[in-house]
């Protein structure tokens, strides 16, 4: 079956075989052979440092060290406020930078207010207005507060002084005529214009504040060279309305127009205009701006 001696092996494979021996012999026993030439003493010699233990800190540092960490970084002391409250009634018109300073106002806050009380303030209601005032500066002052009403006496007969100055229909005045009080310019008269338009006329003058873009300030310079008088609003018909029409107003959104479509639908009409505070999402606040424009 098998021709010649199975056991017979090539020269070029038995020199394989001794390489193969060899090469194990000699990764078995090398390792073993170089200790014997190391010296043990010196593998692996590792500085190894002391550990320091930071000393326990005795009560007064301990003391130090909670009042640095509790009292200055994490609670800082609020800046105490330093205004002094008048002692005897004054006209804020009349007062200096110095003197605003006096009552707990910074320069800066000082001088702004200085600029409102040069065009003149005739009330409190009118001070608080001025956003510079903080609260508790305005609640120092306000009980020693006097606006002196100025009149022109002819005869026995004593005439308002402000009778004779001629002030603006906010419900008759043109975009040209508007354009020309001090302090509001032409961009503003056109805002003011347009909105009048919106909201079917204006049934006050503190409607104004709700101009597009309206600042606080120019408010205060414009609203008095202004009047509003009484005049017949441009209302809107609850019962007949659509619900497009009555969003178009300032005071409704598409929401709140819906709404009171619905109930009409509910109820088959509305009798009083006060039915419509029963919808969840008109407030008393909107019902009380939007009622002077409703009608049945």
């Amino acid at each position: 079956m098998f021709q010649g001696n199975p056991f017979d092996v090539s020269k070029r494979h038995q020199r394989g075989v001794w390489v193969l021996i060899i090469l194990s012999f000699a990764i078995i026993f090398t390792p073993r052979i170089l200790q014997c030439f190391i010296d043990k003493s010196e593998v692996f010699q590792v500085e190894v440092l002391p550990y320091h233990r930071e000393k326990p800190w005795n009560n007064q540092q301990r003391k130090y060290r909670q009042h640095w960490r509790y009292h200055k970084k994490r609670w800082p002391s609020k800046k105490k406020f330093t205004g002094r409250k008048p002692t005897h009634p004054f006209d804020p018109n009349h007062l200096s930078k110095e003197e605003w300073m006096s009552f707990g106002l910074s320069e800066k806050q000082a001088e702004v207010v200085l600029k409102f009380t040069k065009r003149g303030i005739q009330s409190n209601e009118e001070l608080q207005r001025i956003k510079f005032i903080p609260p508790q500066v305005f609640e120092n002052i306000k009980n020693f507060t006097q606006y002196p009403i100025e009149t022109e006496g002819k005869g026995d007969e004593i005439i308002p002084k402000e009778q004779g100055i001629q002030k603006l229909d906010l419900n008759q005045a043109t975009e040209e005529q508007l354009t020309e009080l001090k302090g509001l310019g032409s961009f503003f008269a056109r805002q003011t214009v347009k909105y009048r338009a919106q909201l079917g006329g204006f049934s006050n003058k503190d409607q104004l504040r709700e101009v597009w873009k309206m600042t606080e300030e120019r408010y205060l310079q414009v609203q008095g060279q202004l009047t509003c008088a009484s005049v017949e609003l441009v209302k809107l018909n609850i019962n007949t309305d659509s619900a497009e029409k009555l969003q178009a107003h300032p005071y409704l959104n598409w929401n709140q127009a819906n709404s009171i479509v619905k109930m009409r639908q509910q109820r088959g009409g509305f009798k009083s205009i006060e039915e419509i505070k029963e919808s969840v999402i008109i407030d008393q606040e909107t019902f009380e701006k939007v009622r002077p424009y409703l009608s049945l």
